[in-house]
């Protein structure tokens, strides 16, 4: 089975990267990729776990980025190396801290009371720090929409936008540190197919953007069969996965939860020679 996206306590996940490891080969997986967000201190420790659970883990990174039609993109890459990829994910991590710090400052504006170590307990760790944790150290829960709806989208009263990297970047970024580039569930982050098409069009024309994570839990049928569709028109790799988060998680805590509805099967993106 292969299952190319995974997150550990690295990032926003539940288990260490060993764990995920090990975790991945009990339920069958053969092929994974552990793509923390903007982080690539666990991808050693899960490599050598899968390499003793005799699986193997893609080197991987999923970067948070900008686009027109998506203020938090994500594209993963596959086979980086870490060292290359390293400088981008610092500054990456340092801007997530920046952005929250700004968020808070807003929300506190607002009569909103919550401190930035507040969040960062949340967190795990300040370069972890993400919207989710900041309205979990509000105490917003167990359901963050409301919070989220009033304050942390789009327009609304506490709302930072990201500022770097676009999604061109991130994938030249990908592409400099020796890696394969791969716009993540498409139509969780983009929900219009006009949309969907044109920003994968672009990307592959603007910088050589190389897959399409095809195959993923919440895409339908007709979204899973057009990204099959415009990776056979642009010749790009499909990919899938059950991005795993922990087994407690309360939408992604399952491996292999993706459906292929019969369309095709996902592939593991051939390393390049860069």
């Amino acid at each position: 089975m292969i299952d190319l996206q995974a997150h550990s306590t690295v990032s926003d996940g539940q288990l260490e990267p060993a764990d995920v490891a090990r975790a991945a080969a009990e339920a069958g997986v053969t092929v994974m990729s552990l793509t923390d967000h903007d982080g690539i201190a666990g991808v050693a420790e899960a490599t050598a776990a899968a390499e003793a659970a005799g699986i193997v883990n893609v080197p991987a990174v999923e970067m948070s980025c900008v686009h027109k039609y998506s203020e938090d993109l994500h594209i993963c890459g596959y086979w980086v190396d870490p060292e290359r990829i390293l400088p981008a994910c610092e500054r990456a991590q340092q801007e997530r801290v920046d952005r929250a710090k700004e968020i808070i400052a807003r929300l506190n504006a607002h009569g909103v009371e919550v401190s930035f170590e507040d969040a960062v307990a949340k967190a795990g760790a300040a370069d972890a720090i993400g919207r989710p944790h900041i309205a979990k150290a509000v105490g917003a829960g167990p359901d963050l929409g409301p919070f989220f709806e009033e304050y942390l989208v789009p327009g609304a009263k506490a709302f930072v936008a990201r500022k770097w990297p676009t999604a061109e970047q991130a994938v030249e970024l990908i592409h400099d540190a020796g890696g394969v580039a791969v716009v993540a569930h498409p139509y969780w982050d983009v929900q219009d197919p006009d949309q969907v098409r044109d920003l994968v069009e672009s990307l592959v024309r603007d910088v050589g953007l190389d897959g399409i994570e095809s195959f993923y839990p919440p895409h339908t049928a007709a979204q899973t069969r057009h990204c099959l569709e415009l990776c056979d028109e642009f010749d790009l790799v499909p990919t899938g996965s059950s991005d795993f988060h922990g087994p407690t998680h309360k939408t992604f805590s399952r491996w292999g939860a993706y459906d292929t509805y019969g369309l095709g099967e996902p592939k593991v993106p051939e390393r390049p020679d860069r």
